[in-house]
């Protein structure tokens, strides 16, 4: 079964910021423990601090499914709904292998 990629994009509020990011750590850390997680990282767009894109490999929809439905992360997406200016923007991708080997997905 093919890994499954996840592109998340979180626009925090400025005023709450500090909050968020605290409430994104703590579900990344709790997150790496899921089984079937095989990367879940946090990033910070460059251009825009308060704009988190996180970029999760999954090795397979079941593993996400079972994620969804983690106590932590229902918890803490009730909380992190205030510390946003919009919904997350949660988009699943496909690569598409375009390039040289390794190179051409996510690893």
């Amino acid at each position: 079964m093919e890994s499954v990629i996840v592109i998340s994009t979180l626009r925090l509020r400025a005023e709450r910021a500090d909050e968020a990011r605290k409430v994104i750590a703590s579900v990344v850390s709790q997150t790496h423990e899921d089984t079937g997680c095989v990367t879940y990282a946090a990033h910070e767009d460059a251009a825009d601090p308060l704009t988190m894109v996180l970029v999760e490999k999954w090795a397979s929809q079941q593993a996400i499914d079972e994620h969804s439905q983690a106590p932590f992360l229902t918890e803490a997406m009730s909380r992190v709904g205030e510390l946003l200016t919009a919904e997350p923007e949660i988009r699943v991708i496909t690569p598409l292998g375009y390039g040289t080997g390794d190179k051409a997905v996510l690893r």
